[in-house]
């Protein structure tokens, strides 16, 4: 198995009918803090659209245009429906992309080093190579860097905003600065905002510029804060005659957002107090976390995402994650094959999901520590 389906692995793979959000099976349940999954699910509308349509329709195709669907995140997120599209998830609309706008070996695809795997894995897909950036201290974008990458005419610039692993968010500066730079540049700069909905509208710096008409392209996704990732429904927005070049290539993949999910983000998009619930628990959790961390001597980056990046005092974090799910049902996402090692990235769960969480992480590093 490679490092990036080593990392994408769920690692929870018995996992059954009538296990709730966050867990997994067995009591009092494998803690599912590892994939960045919301444990407060999604709103109850969107189950019973799913039910609705494993009842009727399972049997017949989905609109492959998603018309209704997107008019009605057009209104959500304020854009023409012509500048969005969606897909498979954020990570089909990350594939499409890099098809379209960086296919071949003498295409460059932009990221940072330590992040999501999935950039490079669609680079390697399209026969692209791949440009790793540092990050700067604190395990922030390095905003400077992409610009000058852009300057330099690499194809495509992949922008993880707030960063993962850290949580870390781009300021209005920074962002101005990659939207300045890619200005007239011939590659094309892409905002991966999967996590931004925990930030919350006051960092929409990037979108608000799109819908203005920068030449810049935002992801979104229904999988994290909405509570659907099961269903797989992935945003894309921008100008739009880039998103036109996107769906010309997508038409090899005619049926590729489900009925379910369909209409799964229609119900969610009609109990729009669903998304600030989860914001405003996740915040509450998030800073839970961090202070009984420190308490335990883990260290913590400031993060706006519904994850922590966490320093261990220990250097064996891949050891600290298999004790985690072995011992205590707790799975969490060991960072060491994005060159990480000592560090941990933790979901945040609820309240009492946290301090089951700490707890037995202070147990296992305390049992480790007198070993030493």
């Amino acid at each position: 198995m490679s490092e990036e389906a080593s990392f994408f692995r769920s690692d929870d793979d018995e996992d059954g009918p009538g296990t709730g959000p966050g867990t997994g099976p067995g009591t009092p349940g494998r803690l599912r803090l590892h994939l960045n999954e919301s444990p407060y699910g999604p709103p109850p509308g969107a189950v019973d659209a799913v039910r609705e349509e494993a009842a009727g329709h399972l049997p017949h195709y989905p609109d492959p245009a998603a018309r209704t669907l997107r008019a009605a995140l057009a209104r959500h997120f304020a854009v023409d429906p012509a500048m969005l599209t969606v897909g498979n998830g954020v990570d089909e609309l990350i594939l499409l992309t890099a098809l379209t706008f960086a296919a071949g070996p003498r295409a460059e695809v932009t990221c940072t080093e330590r992040t999501f795997p999935g950039y490079g894995e669609a680079a390697r897909a399209v026969g692209a190579r791949l440009r790793a950036l540092p990050l700067t201290p604190g395990y922030a974008v390095p905003a400077t860097a992409f610009a000058h990458a852009l300057a330099d005419g690499t194809d495509l610039v992949f922008v993880c905003n707030p960063l993962n692993p850290s949580g870390t968010v781009l300021d209005r500066a920074g962002t101005a600065a990659l939207l300045a730079a890619a200005d007239g540049a011939p590659g094309q700069l892409v905002f991966d905002e999967a996590y931004l909905d925990f930030a919350g509208p006051e960092h929409d710096h990037a979108l608000d510029r799109v819908r203005d008409g920068a030449p810049a392209l935002v992801l979104r996704t229904f999988s994290k804060a909405w509570g659907l990732a099961s269903v797989r429904l992935g945003v894309l927005i921008g100008p739009p005659e880039r998103v036109a070049r996107i769906e010309r290539t997508a038409r090899a993949l005619p049926f590729r957002v489900s009925r379910p999910a369909q209409r799964a983000v229609l119900a969610a998009l009609a109990e729009p107090g669903h998304l600030e619930r989860v914001r405003t628990g996740t915040a509450r959790a998030r800073e839970h976390l961090t202070k009984s961390l420190d308490t335990i001597g883990v260290s913590v980056t400031p993060s706006a995402a519904n994850f922590v990046l966490a320093a261990l005092p220990v250097a064996d974090s891949t050891r600290v994650a298999a004790r985690l799910a072995t011992e205590h049902g707790v799975l969490v996402r060991d960072l060491t094959l994005l060159g990480l090692p000592g560090h941990l990235r933790i979901t945040v769960g609820t309240v009492p999901q946290v301090e089951r969480a700490v707890t037995a992480l202070a147990a296992v590093l305390r049992t480790m520590e007198h070993a030493a």
